[in-house]
């Protein structure tokens, strides 16, 4: 299946009457059964849960993950090429492990927690693309002319004039304003959430953008995994990315930790101005149940 530059492979069984008898998608571990209608009502012996089946387990020991600087990992896929599946830029560096078939399986990742003017310099080099029309523009899931948006966001901080300290104040809006934090909503709009003030990471990204939007910061959404530490590793995540002076900088709002630490590894970004913001979701498949992890360094 292809959804503009995005693919998801997957394998199928028929039998010799033409009928789909088993499907796999290697990528999520989803196997699905042709059988009895017996057989798929029985009550399996435990609860299923999607969050702790997607995580990715760490190897290392991972010590106060949300606040650290830097940290390195190790990453391997266990089929496929690695190349293309993890952003690069300012906050995220990519470096292969050879040439050789299996060594293209295998990268090393660092990530860097940036702020404004940290660091100082950006090397040439570092691809820091500067903001499009659509990072500021409303959009069918990004409200930013939503009436009660606009007066959301006029009414925090309302004399500031410094961009950061607006995203901040933001994200810490966001964050304590959604007080209903659950699952129960695949991807509400920055509108919905205005009203509702429930969902997980996606809703929490989808309204900080519109609100940072609408102080006429720029401002897109980032995807990818962030450490789980009940389950130590990494789960799904969604956090956002403002444009302050000459760099994108990431902001999470489920954290509201006035940024982010070096436990954020980002598969991609996207201002969600397609129709389907599903779509630009579709390398975490490519990574969740065949990505390996250890982590090299912290500080």
């Amino acid at each position: 299946m292809e959804f503009a530059a995005q693919k998801i492979e997957s394998l199928a069984w028929m039998n010799d009457q033409g009928e789909l008898v088993r499907t796999l998608i290697p990528g999520l571990e989803q196997e699905v059964t042709r059988t009895t209608k017996e057989e798929a009502l029985k009550r399996p012996d435990q609860k299923f849960d999607l969050l702790v089946s997607s995580t990715v387990p760490l190897k290392g020991a991972f010590v106060n993950p949300h606040t650290t600087k830097r940290a390195v990992y190790r990453a391997r896929v266990k089929s496929g090429q690695i190349a293309g599946l993890f952003s690069e830029g300012l906050s995220q560096r990519i470096k292969p492990l050879g040439v050789k078939p299996l060594d293209e399986q295998t990268a090393e990742i660092t990530v860097l927690a940036i702020r404004p003017g940290q660091p100082p310099k950006i090397d040439a080099g570092i691809p820091v693309p500067s903001p499009t029309n659509g990072d500021l523009a409303t959009s069918n899931f990004i409200q930013t002319d939503d009436v009660l948006i606009q007066q959301i966001a006029t009414r925090v901080v309302p004399d500031q004039r410094d961009p950061w300290k607006i995203a901040v104040e933001l994200e810490k809006f966001v964050g304590t304003t959604v007080e209903n934090k659950n699952f129960s909503t695949a991807f509400a709009t920055a509108a919905e959430v205005a009203r509702s003030l429930e969902g997980d990471c996606t809703e929490h990204a989808v309204l900080l953008a519109a609100l940072c939007r609408a102080r006429k910061i720029p401002a897109r959404t980032a995807f990818g995994l962030v450490y789980y530490p009940p389950e130590r590793g990494f789960a799904y995540h969604m956090w956002n990315e403002v444009w302050i002076h000459d760099r994108w900088i990431p902001l999470d709002a489920t954290l509201m930790l006035s940024g982010i630490g070096a436990d954020h590894i980002k598969l991609g970004d996207s201002n969600l101005s397609g129709g389907n913001p599903l779509t630009d979701l579709i390398s975490v498949v490519q990574v969740l149940g065949r990505l390996d992890l250890e982590l090299l360094s912290a500080e």
